[in-house]
């Protein structure tokens, strides 16, 4: 026979019948509350001050996942705090719907959010232990717990966070006058589904449909009845029964059949089915559901920007006013957000730039690439050849080398020739032609000869400049030509006969900016734009992103038409609600005739021009791109569109040690190369990328170029015989023409000395060489030694020299 209770385990038992009837009394209709003077209480000042107690629970949505699609629907990745994911009831398996009542509550349909009897044998026994060795609390007061948890979590309120988890009874009063007016707001089924939803099952995981996915491989709805029972047994202990662990399994077994047993004594399952569960092995299937951009595999770049531009841009205000608040609420706010991204197109060019530069080269050389599509913006792939890890290696970086300094900590690189169509662009819209004639050679300009704004460039300066490679192209030659040929000169002298503000004007129309603000530039405060100020800049002295510039191209790919970058085309709220995201908003910002004609001014980059090696794309669909390549071949450059697609390639050593070297006399998987150019890496890769992108799709043509843009101009003429050769070589260039000396004298009628005549005559193409020979005078007969010849004087000019390729602006040379 056990011993009586102590004295103090009377006491304390009556105090606990008291407090037991009291709250009982009050919840429960019918159960009486006894007499209690003999304690010192006021059974109506009880009544009163438990009445007063909060009895309203401030609405809680849970942290929910948010996951990030593919434009196929695919997971990219997935942000959270806690791991969970919410669902109806009707997506959880009845098996786990009883199986948790039968364990945790099994009075659960009868009690009005407290179990009288089941808290009166809690009191009971806690009391005599001394301490809390049994629970008393319903599903509907456990919901209650979870909620002020996780409202003070979401609040960052930590000290509310412990009170909620506090073992008082002041503690367990409030949850139950909450619990009881929980029921008056929600049925059955609300609250069951939602403590299902809330409730931990060990380390990040949380709700029933998180602890399927992670620990069976499955959903809730599907769950068999030995997983449902062994999910309802964890609750109790997530930590003891922990089945990601092999040393907890044989508890969580026993725990699991513990439910069974439950189950079975109320009539929820019958004795067989009983003993086939308890019968069945316990077999987990570990699966976790991996957080950030960092588990995204090789859509980690892609996943790091459209994370960036939500948080950081003011675009993304639908998910909250501040950086802060959006950080929070892809953790915690459980949105479905689809992306542009196309995997295939992805998977091809992650295949394309690790053959191209294996991410553990010896050479520090990366690439990246990024696919846009024309006439939409969508950002269809974004690629390079490293692993997005905070690891050690030249095999892994955190940069992204595709965006802007703000999205991706890249300050951007210097973009060669790749900038050449701007001037392009610039010259077609001044009304100049495609085929006009230009001089190509080397040379050196004053940079006071450049217009800004419509005034004469302030500077002093000479511009001393060499075309690419061996600086070998000299003389006239078509602008056609110059831009299949990436020609320095020819382009230089372009744009010395426009305006660097109209240059300028040109870059933004299409996008182009710097990928990170500078300090000062032309006048102008930290600034993103592209400078008008240096004569530099056709030669791509600004730092820009691959995604600009893909996209940049993209605008003379839609004849044109000017679309903002855009990753992200629907967010969803876990209710399926559609939120507000930004648009392309795509607008004319180029004349379809000029873009069209500097899509055919591009066309022979792949079969005449700088890329020639690499060749047309071989499905024959037309194409049209441009190599760029900076000095030293430090960054080198491909851009190239089809009417579906714009990518851009780029090539280029990375910073080690706060340092970048170049690319000369360098190996870069297992090639050396003397120089690299932005034919040599770039464009092959391009060109992988394009072709397994449009395999299986029709050839698409682009349109026409207008022919006004694309005649060959031609000019009169001026007569300059019997002008002394400085007047006519004055003269012939004012009217728009080059002018060569020839050093052969010819008889004429002319005086000596004088120009006798010039070839061609009558008129010519405009900008090109007109030469001039002089006369040696009259043939008079006279055969005296020494009367048939005169010295030619000299026109002043000297030999230009080698010089190099840098302008006033720090410009840089570009290449094939």
């Amino acid at each position: 026979m056990s011993s009586a209770p102590a004295p103090r385990n009377v006491l304390g038992l009556l105090g606990a019948f008291v407090v037991t009837s009291l709250v009982a009394g009050v919840l429960a209709a019918g159960l009486a509350v006894p007499a209690i003077g003999a304690t010192g209480m006021a059974s109506n000042n009880a009544v009163e001050a438990f009445d007063a107690l909060p009895s309203e629970l401030a609405s809680t949505q849970v942290a929910a996942n948010t996951t990030v699609l593919a434009s196929d629907g695919s997971v990219i990745a997935t942000f959270y705090d806690e791991n969970r994911v919410p669902v109806s009831l009707d997506k959880m398996s009845p098996y786990l719907q009883n199986a948790i009542v039968a364990i945790e509550d099994e009075r659960f349909y009868e009690h009005g959010g407290v179990d009288p009897q089941g808290l009166i044998r809690a009191l009971v026994v806690n009391e005599i232990a001394g301490s809390v060795s049994q629970g008393a609390s319903t599903l509907t007061q456990q919901l209650v717990k979870n909620m002020l948890k996780e409202q003070a979590y979401l609040a960052g309120d930590k000290a509310a966070y412990e009170a909620a988890e506090e073992q008082t009874k002041s503690r367990k009063i409030k949850e139950i006058r909450l619990a009881a007016a929980l029921e008056k707001k929600m049925s059955k089924k609300e609250i069951l589904a939602a403590y299902l939803n809330i409730a931990w099952f060990g380390g990040q995981v949380n709700g029933v449909e998180a602890a399927s996915r992670y620990y069976f491989n499955t959903t809730a709805a599907k769950l068999t009845l030995p997983q449902a029972a062994m999910l309802a047994g964890m609750v109790q202990s997530p930590v003891q029964f922990n089945l990601a662990d092999r040393d907890k399994l044989a508890a969580a077994r026993n725990r699991r059949d513990t439910v069974l047993n439950k189950m079975y004594s109320q009539g929820m399952i019958d004795e067989e089915t009983r003993d086939k569960a308890i019968k069945t092995k316990l077999r987990t299937k570990i699966t976790p559901t991996y957080q950030g951009c960092a588990n995204a595999g090789t859509s980690a770049y892609f996943c790091d920007y459209v994370y960036n531009l939500i948080t950081k841009s003011n675009d993304f205000k639908a998910l909250g006013k501040t950086k802060k608040a959006r950080q929070a609420a892809l953790k915690q706010g459980g949105y479905t957000i689809r992306t542009t991204l196309d995997p295939k197109l992805l998977r091809a060019s992650w295949k394309a730039v690790k053959e191209a530069i294996p991410p553990n080269d010896s050479s520090n050389v990366a690439t990246a690439a990024v696919t846009v599509e024309p006439g939409t913006g969508k950002v269809l792939s974004m690629i390079q050849d490293k692993y997005y890890s905070v690891d050690k290696g030249r095999k892994n970086t955190t940069i992204n080398y595709s965006t802007d300094y703000k999205y991706g900590g890249s300050s951007g690189f210097l973009t060669g020739s790749t900038f050449k169509p701007v001037v392009l662009a610039t010259w077609l819209k001044a009304g100049k032609s495609l085929n006009a004639t230009i001089d190509g050679s080397p040379g050196a300009i004053a940079e006071s000869s450049f217009k800004r704004c419509g005034s004469s460039l302030q500077s002093s300066a000479t511009w001393n400049f060499v075309n690419s490679g061996d600086g070998g192209a000299r003389g006239s030659m078509s602008v056609w030509d110059a831009t299949a040929n990436s020609i320095n000169g020819a382009y230089i002298r372009m744009e010395q006969q426009l305006d660097l503000c109209d240059v300028a004007d040109m870059a933004k129309a299409v996008g182009m900016h710097l990928a990170a603000p500078v300090a000062q530039q032309c006048g102008v405060k930290n600034t993103t734009k592209i400078p008008n100020c240096y004569p530099s800049v056709v030669l791509g002295i600004a730092n820009q992103s691959p995604l600009t510039m893909a996209n940049a191209y993209a605008t003379f790919a839609a004849s044109g038409k000017y679309c903002k970058p855009i990753v992200v085309t629907s967010i969803k709220n876990r209710n399926g609600k559609s939120l507000e995201v930004p648009t392309a908003d795509c607008k004319q910002t180029v004349d379809s005739k000029v873009a069209n004609t500097v899509t055919l001014g591009l066309s022979r980059a792949l079969t005449n021009g700088t890329a020639a090696r690499t060749g047309p794309l071989s499905n024959g669909q037309p194409a049209s791109g441009k190599t760029g390549t900076t000095n030293d071949s430090q960054d080198t450059w491909f851009l190239g569109y089809t009417p579906q697609l714009s990518t851009a390639v780029w090539v280029g050593p990375e910073t080690v040690n706060g340092q970048r070297k170049t690319m000369r006399g360098v190996r870069i998987n297992g090639t050396y190369w003397s120089s690299v150019y932005g034919g040599s890496i770039a464009a092959p890769t391009w060109k992988k990328i394009m072709e397994a992108a449009l395999e299986g799709k029709p050839v698409k043509e682009f349109p026409e170029a207008d022919s006004s843009l694309t005649r060959t101009p031609t000019t009169n003429i001026p007569s300059v015989v019997g002008k002394s050769p400085d007047d006519a070589r004055g003269i012939l260039e004012d009217a728009g023409f080059q002018v060569s000396q020839s050093g052969d004298l010819e008889t004429s009628d002319q005086p000596a000395g004088t120009v006798a005549r010039v070839d061609p005559s009558g008129s010519a193409s405009t900008g090109s060489t007109i030469t001039i020979y002089l006369s040696a005078g009259p043939n008079t007969g006279d055969t005296e030694e020494g009367d048939d010849t005169v010295d030619a004087p000299t026109t002043g000019t000297t030999d230009p020299g080698n010089g190099n390729d840098t302008g006033g602006g720090g410009g840089q040379g570009n290449g094939r």
